[in-house]
């Protein structure tokens, strides 16, 4: 489990909720990973910082109203998600059933 990863359940866990999927992210800052996870009112990011350890915010699930993965070119999957009108691209190493699970516990439309 990488910092980020660790990050992202203890703020999970201090929220009192409980992840119910997560993926870990690459391609952040300097190729450092970061990781994403749903709870049952939430989805959370953990992405890593130029300085000190990594951020993590969440929104609420309501307001996912998209999510799509795609092949990416060189291996693993982009998510593309559509959040309240903003878009949001993020890459993942992760396997084709653990994106497919991950996208399912979300529960929002899909192309």
């Amino acid at each position: 489990m990488s910092g980020a990863e660790d990050a992202l359940l203890g703020a999970v866990t201090r929220a009192g909720q409980s992840v119910l999927a997560s993926l870990p992210l690459t391609g952040g800052t300097f190729g450092a990973s970061g990781a994403l996870a749903v709870s049952a009112t939430e989805l959370w990011l953990s992405q890593p910082q130029l300085l000190g350890g990594p951020a993590v915010a969440s929104v609420a699930r309501g307001e996912v109203r998209r999510a799509v993965a795609r092949r990416a070119r060189f291996g693993g999957y982009v998510l593309d998600l559509q959040l309240d009108g903003r878009r949001v691209r993020l890459t993942t190493r992760a396997s084709g059933a653990d994106v497919e699970a991950f996208l399912a516990v979300l529960g929002v439309v899909r192309d």
